[in-house]
């Protein structure tokens, strides 16, 4: 799968079936590793874009630990931040801070033998929800352009360098 390739079926809106922008312009691909390796991975490769992780949240450990379900596929999430960014929110509003910062899932699904590997934009979020100030609307495109360009890097080097040698 490219980059290109959404799943929007949980993101579709059940009352008109539409797809909201954030949702369709998600970022999805698919890994050939383990996912022990494929989380590593993809924090390092957001860090060498210049993201500093946050944290790295194992969801699937989280809900066995204090829900006692040990039924949920391996996921996490890699929170992530990029300085640029969030100096640019907090520009335009110190309450945008409360959308950032970025994250990346990382998960597997039963029967699928690849690592997913997705990314919803938060400042597409912050545009598409309208939490900026009315008057902010040029400086919220230009944080989402910034923001498309940083992570298209990260991206791009994701799917270039996430397959097995075998598969290429």
């Amino acid at each position: 799968m490219s980059e290109t390739d959404v799943d929007t079926d949980a993101d579709t809106d059940a009352r008109s079936g539409a797809v909201a922008p954030t949702a369709d312009e998600a970022l999805h691909t698919t890994l050939e590793m383990p996912f022990e390796d494929a989380v590593p991975f993809v924090q390092i490769e957001h860090e060498l874009g210049d993201f500093e992780t946050v944290r790295v949240t194992r969801l699937d450990a989280m809900i066995e630990g204090m829900l006692g379900h040990d039924d949920v596929e391996r996921t996490a999430l890699i929170v992530v931040c990029h300085p640029e960014i969030a100096r640019d929110a907090l520009s335009i509003d110190p309450t945008l801070a409360g959308m950032l910062p970025c994250t990346t899932l990382v998960y597997e699904r039963e029967g699928d033998d690849r690592v997913h590997v997705h990314h919803v934009s938060a400042t597409k979020a912050i545009r598409d929800l309208g939490c900026a100030p009315a008057d902010a609307g040029g400086a919220v495109d230009d944080l989402v352009e910034k923001t498309g360009e940083l992570m298209t890097v990260v991206w791009e080097n994701i799917e270039e360098h996430g397959h097995s040698e075998q598969s290429a």
